[in-house]
């Protein structure tokens, strides 16, 4: 039995997207959730089912980020976002890349962190011949 520190949040992260390394994320705005596939049946003659099918899932990131000045972002959706990476602060934790996913950003303004460019990156369900998501990945941070 292992006996091993688990760390289980991101704490303060990193977000690296494409070329940028952004390291001003507001605190707990950060968050990866999941939109199950759709599942698909097949049904015959008379509606009973003869067989089901399930679409991949797709992983959204989201995380907002302080700016000075709405010119800093180029706001709106892009399909072809690139790679985004969430790297956190503490040793041991475990991170999330998504690879070719879709990108929106946007620009809200409040009281509590002032403007900021809101995030989601969204991947596609892409799947290898094994059937296991290969837009996805869960690195740990080493050092």
């Amino acid at each position: 039995m292992s006996n091993a520190t688990k760390v289980l949040g991101w704490g303060k992260c990193s977000v690296k997207n494409g070329n940028s390394t952004f390291n001003d994320i507001v605190e707990n705005s950060t968050q990866l959730s999941v939109e199950e596939g759709q599942e698909q049946e097949a049904t015959i003659e008379g509606g009973s089912a003869e067989g089901r099918k399930k679409a991949p899932d797709k992983y959204i990131l989201t995380y907002n980020r302080r700016i000075g000045d709405p010119s800093e972002v180029d706001v709106g959706y892009t399909e072809e976002g690139g790679d985004v990476e969430v790297e956190p602060e503490l040793v041991g934790a475990v991170g999330a890349k998504l690879t070719g996913a879709s990108k929106h950003v946007a620009v809200k303004y409040d009281t509590t962190d002032g403007l900021v460019a809101v995030y989601t990156h969204k991947t596609k369900g892409t799947t290898g011949a094994d059937g296991k998501l290969t837009d996805i990945t869960f690195p740990v941070k080493a050092t």
